[in-house]
């Protein structure tokens, strides 16, 4: 099924503001993903930069609070930090200071553990194929070599 096609009349300002705030009411959003959607709809450029102004300035929508959001659901999934740095880059996070600080509050090596032992349970690999298999798993799950050779040698 194919999205709705864009209006042919722009939305008016005060409807385009209902339409953002229904959107961060449903979950966080980066300025950007904001940014895209509002112009999707067929928002003029002024008119979306002044929402998001006043959203950032009542604090309703922040990239800082979004970006704690996003990496603590992609963790919870067992997502792996090369691919949230890959994600966040492409909802339009580039403050790369922020986003190592927020990555640095989480334990990789322990969240690779976790994934393999979700998947694979307890018994580690001992054959080099299915050890081959569970390294593939977790570095198409976005986690560093070292933490994935981390997470097939240690079973605590």
């Amino acid at each position: 099924m194919n999205k709705s096609p864009a209006p042919t009349d722009p939305l008016s300002p005060t409807s385009l503001r209902s339409r953002a705030l229904a959107m961060l009411a449903r979950r966080e959003h980066s300025q950007f993903e904001l940014r895209e959607k509002l112009t999707e709809l067929g928002g003029e450029s002024s008119v979306i930069d002044t929402i998001l102004h006043e959203f950032s300035t009542e604090n309703w929508q922040n990239d800082r609070r979004f970006t704690e959001v996003f990496i603590r659901y992609s963790a919870r999934k067992g997502q792996g930090l090369l691919n949230i740095r890959q994600e966040l880059k492409q909802r339009g996070i580039t403050d790369k200071e922020m986003v190592e600080e927020l990555l640095a509050e989480h334990d990789w090596f322990d969240l690779a553990q976790q994934t393999r032992l979700k998947k694979f349970g307890e018994e580690l690999p001992t054959e080099r194929k299915e050890q081959a298999r569970q390294l593939r798993f977790l570095q198409y799950r976005g986690f560093s070599s070292e933490q994935c050779w981390t997470a097939l040698k240690n079973s605590d």
